[in-house]
């Protein structure tokens, strides 16, 4: 039971607690004029570099890709039985 005393003791001091009158004026105040950020130089320069990096890249798999897949062959396997999907398919099942 003591356990309860000290919840239910800990409720009504919460209750009891007189919130800040000027703690929404200095939210609203700090929502309508946002701080501005100055971006460096070598900021922008990285995030062009990582993009043209990723487009490199995206092109040289790409590549890899195509001339790999002529010898390769591909297996297609219908998984919707060995998942049972077929109970959703199904129109009567409905």
């Amino acid at each position: 039971m003591k356990a309860d005393d000290y919840i239910n003791e800990f409720i009504n001091k919460e209750k009891q607690t007189e919130p800040n009158p000027f703690l929404s004026t200095r939210i609203m105040a700090r929502i309508e004029a946002p701080v501005a950020r100055r971006v460096h130089l070598w900021q922008s320069f990285a995030v062009a570099a990582s993009f043209g990096i990723v487009v490199f890249m995206g092109i040289q798999l790409g590549g890899f890709y195509s001339n790999n897949s002529e010898n390769q062959t591909a297996i297609h396997i219908n998984d919707s039985e060995i998942e049972n999907f077929v109970y959703y398919n199904a129109e009567n099942y409905e």
